[in-house]
């Protein structure tokens, strides 16, 4: 004899079955349109969760034992890889060769990198970065932040070495498999779309991600932990190496190199100018904020010696990643680009360019003999009165009268406390800057300017970057998509 558990008159029997039976073969009407009631909310919540980017995983990942301290004989003592900067920089910028094993080290970096890895000269000043992003449309995820450092290794404890390596990746997808790549590869939609990157549960691949054609999101802000390689989770460490690496993904998609599948084959180019140019920024702003240059590193290098490592970033050019960097630096110490120190000087000695669109342009001194000779005499008792001169009567001495327009809003930067408040369309953002006064005792303020009526990006954290009607996922099918 069989039994079947009876409830409310009704066998135990899966949700989905019960809601059937009682839309369409039920004998109540209102027991019916309950439950069609019950099946339309179920089937919306589970496409609010469909929709939803979560990107943590959803099983634990393998634990990463470590044999020894990779191909760049790293140092858990002083958290740093063997060598100099520079020469470490060699080791870690390799990628795999034709074999898929990991190449030889570097003979030589480019000059662009050597006279700056791991040196704390030759940085562009904050005002001129600064200045810089805001023409870029970049000002709310990065220049804003420009004044604050990095993360530091230990899952941000204070007490250990702030961020040394700027880890380069590529996305290695989406794969093709054996279909060619197409003509339009470097501007198609479906290619460079961000969307499948941005993910709402805050597990975001990278600090920043990359498109083709220079669009960029931020995952991370660069003073946020992350780890996005297997030798960072080793347990050997014990969590020690989070914060120690930045990380930045490049999209490129792959293909076949042979009848046995794989994702061997990249475009030609591999990566696009934009790109590297906008690596080079990135890389430069987190120099910047580290008061360093950071020593710039290959995912493969950093795993080689780990199993099922990753081979990214493949076909990366060094030397385009050098002659981007040196391009950049030109652009900063331009006449544009310096202006913004013109401004913050309460004293000059020449006029600045008149046609900068950052900030307005300060008035000429005066030439006479008998007036330079008075301001020399006076000079302590100037920058007194500059001290309690009202806001509004000291920006008019300091500039010309250029006509401002009403919705443009002002951040001012003042000695005390070195805090700004920039505000635009109600969004309010404080932004601090420790690190100038005691360099510069003679500045008194420093002007970021900002269309108020400019769109806000309404995608969370991304940077201006250009959407696509890819699927939100079409990056994660790659085979090395799935990241440590």
């Amino acid at each position: 004899m069989r039994f079947t558990a009876k409830f409310d008159g009704l066998p135990r029997l899966p949700f989905w079955t019960k809601a059937a039976r009682f839309a369409f073969g039920g004998p109540r009407s209102s027991d019916r349109l309950v439950a069609i009631g019950l099946s339309c909310a179920v089937l919306a919540a589970s496409a609010g969760t469909a929709l939803s980017n979560d990107c943590k995983p959803n099983h634990p990942r393998p634990l990463i034992i470590l044999k020894d301290m990779g191909a760049c004989a790293f140092d858990p003592q002083t958290l740093s890889f063997a060598g100099a900067p520079a020469d470490q920089a060699r080791c870690l910028m390799r990628g795999m060769d034709a074999s898929r094993n990991l190449s030889r080290p570097l003979d030589a970096l480019p000059p662009a990198l050597t006279s700056r890895v791991g040196q704390d000269s030759g940085l562009p000043p904050r005002e001129a970065l600064s200045a810089f992003l805001s023409n870029q449309n970049l000002e709310w995820d990065f220049a804003a932040h420009l004044w604050q450092p990095l993360s530091h290794a230990g899952d941000d404890d204070p007490h250990a070495p702030m961020a040394r390596y700027f880890v380069i990746h590529d996305t290695s997808g989406p794969n093709y498999g054996h279909r060619s790549f197409p003509a339009d590869v470097d501007v198609n939609p479906k290619i460079n779309s961000l969307a499948g990157f941005k993910c709402t549960d805050g597990w975001g691949k990278a600090h920043v991600v990359v498109n083709r054609e220079g669009g960029m999101l931020l995952d991370h802000d660069l003073s946020e932990p992350w780890r996005e390689t297997k030798f960072e989770r080793a347990v050997n460490f014990a969590g020690g190496l989070k914060g120690l690496f930045i990380h930045v993904e490049m999209i490129q998609p792959r293909r076949s190199a042979g009848r046995w599948g794989g994702d061997a084959q990249s475009p030609d180019p591999s990566f696009t100018t934009p790109q590297y140019d906008r690596l080079a920024l990135i890389y430069t702003i987190a120099s910047v904020r580290a008061g360093r240059w950071l020593v710039p590193a290959f995912h493969a290098a950093i795993d080689a010696h780990i199993r099922n490592g990753h081979d990214d970033p493949l076909n990366f050019n060094v030397q385009s990643f050098a002659n981007s960097l040196d391009g950049l630096m030109q652009q900063l110490q331009g006449p544009r680009a310096a202006q913004p120190e013109a401004v913050a000087k309460a004293h000059t000695d020449s006029a600045p360019e008149p046609n900068s669109s950052a900030v307005p342009s300060a008035t000429p001194a005066d030439t006479n003999s008998s007036a330079e000779a008075a301001g020399a005499k006076d000079e302590s008792a100037t920058q007194r009165s500059a001290e309690t001169t009202p806001q509004s009567e000291s920006i008019a001495a300091g500039t010309s009268e250029i006509p401002i327009d009403p919705k443009i809003q002002e951040l001012e930067i003042g000695n005390a406390g070195h805090c700004g408040a920039l505000v635009a369309e109600g969004h309010r953002r404080t932004i601090c800057r420790p690190h100038v006064a005691e360099s510069r005792a003679h500045v008194r303020r420093v002007r970021v300017i900002r269309a108020a009526d400019r769109p806000i990006p309404d995608e969370g954290h991304g940077a201006w970057h250009n959407g696509g009607d890819a699927h939100p996922r079409h990056a994660r099918g790659g085979p090395r998509h799935n990241r440590a």
